[in-house]
């Protein structure tokens, strides 16, 4: 009886996406992004998708039928960086995902070179958690029981999740965004490691569109975390040179009219998935003033941009000093 229980809530919750994730409330917790969504894909058809999404959990938020261009499947998952893309692009080419686009997430920590932060730190070896079956794997699990549980009861590990559709959703929070400036300097520097595993991306489907998407973020966000940090104009190298290796690369992280609101985003690094939205049909060709187009400006042009629109947000602020 015990077992049937167990079994029966974790079948009813789905807490890993073996099938059609939660049907008792809808809300679809991402407990481990990298295996649940790797479950969705396996247990998808996956001969329908022409295009891929890789990202951080930035780009969670982007939802696929905001690309009214292709048939997308979102393999964006928290915390991940390029050299995990390339593995898991990888694993879709051998499922049998054949894209004709693929959206790639380029985020500025992934050029942070970092001892204390081993979540970010450059991974020799990646490999995708390829799912057991699911009787073996998480049915009359304990610890798939757990995650039931925290369902049921609303504990949540991050602010956000995913709806019936599995589409990228924010949590009702109980809090504002109230950015500051904050000037603690560091001893951290840029590392380029990660160019070769964007490369990788490319070697891998050489015939797809790869479109680079540089995710929005706070202008606060860029101070305290790339130009406080003296990190500003190394990461956007790290970014401009990426680029090279995608057909375009949009970067919507510098201080803008979107990017300064502070009722688009929850913490200053993730915005609402109606701002993606409108991303989502300037990465499809829709004209918009919003969004440098990396690929047709120099380095020295690009980082110029950036630092301007950064200093003249500083300045703005009543900050001059700061800067």
């Amino acid at each position: 009886m015990l077992l049937t229980s167990v079994g029966a809530l974790n079948f009813v919750i789905d807490p890993l996406w073996y099938r059609r994730g939660n049907r008792l409330t809808g809300v679809n917790v991402p407990f481990n992004e990298r295996l649940t969504k790797t479950n969705r894909l396996l247990n998808s058809d996956i001969q329908k998708y022409d295009c891929l999404i890789f990202g951080s959990s930035r780009l969670t938020l982007l939802d696929t039928k905001a690309l009214k261009k292709n048939n997308c499947f979102n393999y964006a998952f928290a915390a991940g960086t390029a050299e995990e893309f390339a593995e898991y692009a990888k694993f879709a080419k051998e499922q049998g995902v054949n894209p004709q686009k693929v959206y790639v997430g380029i985020d500025a920590f992934n050029f942070k070179f970092t001892i204390d932060d081993k979540n970010m730190a450059f991974k020799e070896e990646v490999e995708v958690p390829e799912p057991q079956p699911m009787y073996q794997s998480y049915l009359f699990s304990i610890d798939s029981l757990k995650f039931s549980i925290n369902t049921l009861i609303g504990r949540f590990p991050l602010e956000r999740a995913y709806n019936k559709y599995f589409k990228g959703t924010v949590l009702e929070l109980s809090y504002d965004y109230n950015p500051k400036f904050v000037t603690k300097k560091s001893q951290e520097k840029c590392d380029f490691s990660r160019i070769n595993s964007y490369k990788q991306i490319r070697e891998t489907f050489p015939n797809a569109e790869i479109i680079g998407y540089v995710a929005p973020v706070s202008p606060w966000e860029k101070f305290n975390q790339s130009y406080a940090q003296g990190l500003l104009d190394c990461q956007l190298q790290g970014i401009h040179e990426s680029s090279r290796h995608f057909n375009e690369t949009y970067d919507f992280s510098y201080p803008s009219r979107v990017t300064k609101n502070t009722n688009y985003t929850y913490d200053g690094s993730h915005y609402y998935p109606y701002v993606h939205e409108r991303i989502a049909r300037i990465l499809e060709g829709e004209n918009s003033q919003f969004g440098i187009r990396v690929n047709q400006v120099s380095l020295q042009e690009y980082q110029e941009l950036h630092r301007s629109k950064l200093k003249t947000f500083v300045e703005q602020q009543g900050k001059g000093h700061l800067w």
